[in-house]
């Protein structure tokens, strides 16, 4: 059987500066919260950013790989503290230079950028000002923003405000971040909602401008299943779906925290009276949805949790190298979900995408059948909630080339589509490149 896919469809691949780019101490760049990590604390080191697969200085030669694999778009961001190096006053003219000539590469090669303001690479005057959780952090990101969109205003298609808020806001202040609120669920809930605003604020700036492109944020959501039909732990499950990634789709999208959680005596408790109320009086609408999808969450009932959430891996579920589980039928049911919660409104599947852990044979590691049947198997989940009315735009594979996945595994993790050689900073396409880009061309999932 075929599967068809619209001939307006963007077909894609994604990463983050932080993650591909390198040059941590060229070009003006100040440090991030990662590059601060490194350097000073020995006992709990993500892997070296500086390294990376240095993307700063190779991205025109990285491009025109893109163009032959025939890319549609590119998802990728900012650094902020490249454009912002040491606070909130003065730009670096050479991180626009660069990010300006980047942008120029990516047009003349026919590919569309999509860029994401903030993916997890905070500057470190952000976090010694106190991150998230300081209110004035509203106002730093908006002036970062219109930066950018003054600068990149007229290259950018789609901007994304904010990459996986739930892990790279929210998380830190929950421990660990796959169960709720088991850390300071205060100042969680305070990053999360000047998050939430600064995301409004950078919207209202962009369509004050009357900007050519689409503006939206990214939500990381993983589908959600109840581990038995008994009501309670369907519930559960619902909990554990809203507040994983309706506390950022429900604001995002219509202007509220998700009602199934502000109903809840824990949530009464904690949360400020006041949030709502901000919520409703800053809303501005988004003009598409951006998920991340990866693997699936099981959930049952547990009076001991304070929202009585407890959650599970499957054990009849394969796990890739990272820990996602492959349940395809997964990215089907989180776009006819969004579809009934937020009709109407695009939906960009932003990421997607399977790791395995380097074993050291760089020749064998560039056959990799096993995400081939990935991208086949969750391509074939996109034609059919097209086929079913799912207003699906987009598909990025996560991600174009191999990464540093920073605290998590460094560059242990094989998720590119292009293989980079950390030895020799060489390139080679891996037989997922070659797979994707018949898809591309085709437009049918076989």
């Amino acid at each position: 059987m075929r599967f068809p896919i619209p001939k307006n469809f963007l077909f894609g691949a994604a990463s983050s500066s932080g993650q591909i780019e390198g040059g941590c101490k060229e070009g003006g760049k100040g440090e991030d919260i990662y590059d601060y990590r490194f350097r000073t604390s020995p006992d709990y080191r993500p892997s070296d950013p500086n390294k990376s697969a240095d993307f700063y200085h190779r991205y025109r030669d990285d491009i025109a790989m893109m163009k032959e694999l025939g890319l549609d778009s590119f998802r990728f961001s900012f650094a902020w503290s490249r454009i912002y190096p040491n606070g909130p006053e003065e730009v670096c003219q050479a991180g626009i230079d660069y990010y300006n000539d980047m942008l120029d590469a990516l047009l003349e090669a026919g590919i569309k950028p999509f860029f994401d303001l903030y993916h997890c690479d905070l500057p470190q005057w952000v976090m010694d000002k106190g991150g998230f959780v300081n209110r004035e952090f509203i106002d730093w990101f908006a002036t970062y923003a219109e930066t950018c969109f003054k600068e990149f205003g007229q290259k950018v298609a789609f901007w994304s405000t904010v990459n996986e808020p739930n892990i790279n806001i929210m998380a830190p202040y929950i421990k660990p971040a796959v169960t709720p609120l088991t850390g300071d669920i205060e100042k969680a809930f305070a990053a999360a909602h000047n998050m939430i605003l600064a995301n409004y604020k950078a919207i209202r700036i962009f369509k004050s401008m009357n900007l050519p492109g689409k503006i939206g944020s990214v939500t990381h959501v993983m589908p959600t299943y109840s581990l038995s039909n008994d009501p309670k732990d369907q519930a559960a499950a619902d909990r554990q779906m809203a507040f994983y990634s309706g506390w950022w789709l429900e604001p995002m999208q219509k202007g509220h925290y998700p009602e199934i959680l502000m109903q809840h005596p824990f949530v009464q408790e904690k949360l400020p009276a006041h949030y709502a109320k901000e919520l409703e009086e800053n809303f501005i609408e988004q003009d598409f949805i951006g998920v991340n999808i990866y693997g699936p969450y099981f959930a049952k009932y547990n009076d001991n949790d304070p929202l009585q959430i407890e959650t599970y891996d499957s054990p009849f579920i394969t796990k890739d190298g990272y820990g996602f589980g492959y349940y395809p039928q997964g990215l089907y049911d989180v776009a006819m979900d969004l579809k009934e919660t937020f009709p109407g409104k695009e939906i960009f599947i932003t990421e997607n995408g399977i790791s395995k852990k380097k074993w050291g044979n760089i020749e064998e590691e560039r056959k990799d059948d096993y995400r081939v049947s990935y991208m086949r198997e969750h391509l074939r989940e996109v034609s059919r909630a097209i086929s079913a009315g799912a207003p699906v735009a987009a598909y990025y594979c996560w991600s174009v080339m191999d990464t540093n996945e920073l605290g998590s595994g460094g560059y242990s993790h094989i998720f590119g589509l292009v293989q980079v050689d950390y030895d020799t900073l060489e390139r080679h396409p891996r037989d997922s490149w070659y797979y994707y880009q018949k898809v591309i061309a085709d437009r049918v999932v076989d």
